[in-house]
């Protein structure tokens, strides 16, 4: 591994210029579009339109019978409370329905006697289902057409009240299919293939197989990310999505679909993770935040236009091709995106790099001189062979030690998280609610379907709302903090979605409004949470915490697809069982501690310690002002149960807590460290920097001649906030690294 900060290259080329602003637009498109229509699809290719018992019979009498009638004949039906029929999507009526429409029309004609039936089913009865007559009182519109005036003659003026069914009629399950509304639907795989009544779990299985190739995918890709490199995985993601998506078009029935759905998922949410990793590896820390902020945005917007698209085709067939043919496009990257940079220096990959670095210089308009990194490697290298405090570097002293000592014991396990009683208790509350925000999110989405309104409104509506939730939350959380941010985002959403079952069953768009403000609370409360669980965890668990909480985040969405195929028993009934789920998880993070402006715990020690001495009735949301730097430097430091540090006041009382401050030698950071060593070196799935800046306290306990020395017994350190930047959006499962703000 090199010994160079790309951070520190950042400063010297621009850590967010043209090139980068260039590079992270044109990752936000893959990380955002495919991403989008890969997960939510489905909405719409496996949509349920409303549905009946298909009668030939009666399928024949659209001219004398209107639909209300031929289902008031032929399906059972319960009365809801606005007096409308609920009529059965999956029984009909087992009698002789010729017979009855016999009956009928013959009652219609002279004094009704059986014998004129010959006359209604002869040549009259003909012309009525051929060219349907502009007679009164039947059928749902007039035509005009001409027919035998002797039929005329013999056809009734006006027809009698229809036939009604007789609710003693013995019923069997749907015998000759179902007729389906296409009023908003052209075609669907459901209406397709008939996967209603005995097989509506089709699509929820399928939805659930998408997740379950989402939970190895993530980890395969993130494996290849690693070991070969950011953009190769890219590249591959790409490539294989946009084949077995434009497969999945082909399919000639459900199980071959399901079949590439699961494929599919491997590749998702690698897809959105990938490409933006690659982004913000581009970028110096202070705008990370910014561009996590951006891509939420971006992946809400797609979510719209796939409604906005699916509206305009309404066909599954050609939506299926729409949303991925296009993206053949994107093998072009071959050609324009880079490996990172920052992947490269931690392979010492110098040279590869050296040339992404002077494009990305003479693009940015900071030019470089040629082998920049080669040059800088040589200088790190020298400052760190001088020896500190003109000692030789091979000399050892009680300091140096403890840090070795410290170094030694960084490593833990997953383990380690059960064996401490604090950090078991935080893993598992952030676990639950990991669980409670990804059932929740995914379930509003896929749910618009049930809500009574048209189905592309509703999911266009639930992308809209996404937008100003980022913004309000990031806004929120910086001054008002994490840990009530995120209590309250949640009970919004959970106490909106419950409220739904006392809403009128005919007061939809109450419904849908209390929908949609869960839907904005949960995602607000999703940009919040990746940030708090990346503060709460210890730098040398938080990794594997990460990876293990995600998993059990992955298990417990499986179940989302059932919660919401529980509207066919009651429509708002996954509402209520969704947003029971978010109040839970609002309820238990109550009981983790606030992180805002707090110094980030680093080892095993230190997460244990972090929130000890914190009470259920502590409730800190704004950090107190704190005293200029020159004003604080010199009083002694304590250090906190709660992982902060705090100045004692002086003999006069007059003190004030520092926010964030590094912590004293010995707590996982060098006192050497230069403000850019403390953030991410690009290293996507752990957070083991301080491991390095460790080593580094042996031999470089000073810059160089040209520095002051530094004095461990009497100087203070550094005041810095530390904040862990995470992948944001739908996604928002991998951690990036940690950023130092002075």
């Amino acid at each position: 591994m090199s010994s160079i900060d790309f951070d520190e290259v950042l400063v010297h080329v621009g850590e967010k210029g043209r090139y980068q602003n260039i590079m992270y637009y044109l990752l936000c498109i893959p990380a955002t579009l495919p991403a989008a229509f890969l997960a939510f699809s489905q909405v719409f290719v496996s949509a349920s339109p409303e549905h009946w018992c298909r009668i030939p019979e009666l399928d024949n009498l659209t001219k004398i019978l209107s639909l209300e009638d031929r289902k008031a004949l032929s399906l059972p039906y319960k009365n809801k409370s606005d007096s409308k029929r609920d009529y059965s999507k999956c029984l009909m009526y087992d009698v002789n329905y010729t017979a009855i429409i016999e009956s009928w029309l013959s009652a219609s004609y002279g004094d009704g006697s059986p014998g004129s039936s010959v006359d209604v089913l002869g040549p009259v009865f003909e012309d009525v289902l051929r060219v349907g007559l502009p007679l009164d009182g039947f059928g749902d519109e007039s035509r005009s057409s001409t027919v035998n005036p002797a039929s005329l003659l013999r056809f009734p003026r006006r027809l009698p009240p229809p036939p009604v069914s007789d609710p003693s009629w013995p019923m069997v399950y749907c015998r000759h299919g179902w007729n389906y509304d296409n009023r908003d639907y052209d075609s669907t795989l459901v209406t397709e293939l008939d996967l209603v009544c005995d097989n509506s779990w089709w699509p929820s299985t399928s939805t659930t197989f998408f997740f379950v190739g989402s939970l190895f995918g993530n980890v395969v890709f993130g494996w290849i990310a690693d070991k070969w490199g950011r953009r190769t995985a890219f590249l591959a993601i790409i490539f294989l999505e946009v084949i077995f998506s434009i497969a999945t078009s082909f399919s000639p029935n459900y199980v071959v679909y399901t079949a590439l759905r699961t494929i599919n998922g491997l590749f998702f949410p690698a897809i959105y993770q990938i490409p933006f990793i690659l982004a913000l590896e581009l970028m110096g820390p202070r705008y990370r935040t910014f561009a996590g902020m951006v891509i939420c945005i971006f992946f809400a917007t797609a979510m719209s236009l796939l409604a906005l698209l699916s509206y305009l085709l309404r066909n599954w067939y050609t939506l299926s091709l729409a949303i991925s043919v296009p993206f053949v496009l994107l093998f072009s990257y071959y050609w324009i995106i880079p490996e990172s940079p920052r992947w490269l220096l931690s392979k010492n990959r110098i040279d590869e790099a050296e040339v992404i670095v002077q494009t990305m210089a003479r693009i940015n308009g900071k030019p470089v001189p040629p082998n920049f990194l080669r040059t800088m490697e040589l200088e790190i290298m020298r400052r760190q062979g001088i020896a500190c405090n003109g000692r030789n570097s091979g000399e050892l002293t009680a300091v140096d030690l403890e840090s070795e000592n410290r170094v030694q014991s960084i490593s833990a396990t997953p383990m380690d998280l059960l064996r401490n009683p604090n950090i078991r208790k935080k893993f598992f509350i952030l676990a639950f609610d990991w669980v409670a925000n990804a059932v929740v999110y995914n379930g509003l989405s896929y749910n618009t379907t049930n809500l009574g309104v048209s189905d592309y409104l509703a999911f266009f509506i639930g992308g809209v709302v996404e937008i100003p939730s980022y913004i309000v939350t990031w806004y929120a959380m910086d001054r008002l903090g994490r840990r009530w941010v995120l209590c309250m985002t949640m009970l919004l959403g959970g106490v909106a979605c419950v409220s739904c079952m006392f809403v009128p069953e005919d007061a939809v768009w109450v419904t849908v409004s209390l929908a949609m403000v869960g839907k904005f609370g949960i995602a607000a409360s999703f940009a919040v949470f990746y940030v708090f669980v990346g503060e709460l965890l210890p730098t040398v668990l938080r990794s594997q915490a990460m990876g293990i909480a995600s998993f059990i985040a992955g298990i417990g969405l499986l179940t989302f697809p059932y919660i919401v195929h529980l509207a066919v028993y009651w429509r708002v009934l996954p509402l209520i069982v969704m947003g029971s789920l978010s109040v839970a998880g609002a309820i238990t993070s109550i009981f983790l501690p606030e992180t805002l402006n707090i110094h980030l715990p680093q080892t095993i020690e230190e997460g244990e310690l972090f929130g000890a001495d914190f009470k259920l009735w502590s409730c800190p949301t704004l950090p107190a002002k704190t005293k200029k730097r020159e004003e604080s430097e010199h009083m002694p430091l304590k250090y906190l149960a709660n992982g902060g540090l705090e100045r004692r006041t002086s003999s006069s009382g007059d003190g004030a807590e520092v926010p964030s401050v590094a912590p004293v030698l010995g707590s996982g950071i060098s006192p050497c460290s230069s403000p850019s060593s403390s953030s991410s070196s690009g290293s996507t799935r752990n957070g083991t920097n301080n491991e390095s800046h460790l080593l580094e306290s042996r031999s470089c306990l000073s810059h160089g001649s040209s520095n002051e020395e530094v004095n461990l017994s009497r100087t203070v350190p550094r005041v810095e906030r530390r904040r862990a930047i995470v992948v944001e959006g739908p996604v928002r499962s991998t951690v990036v690294g940690i950023r130092s703000e002075k």
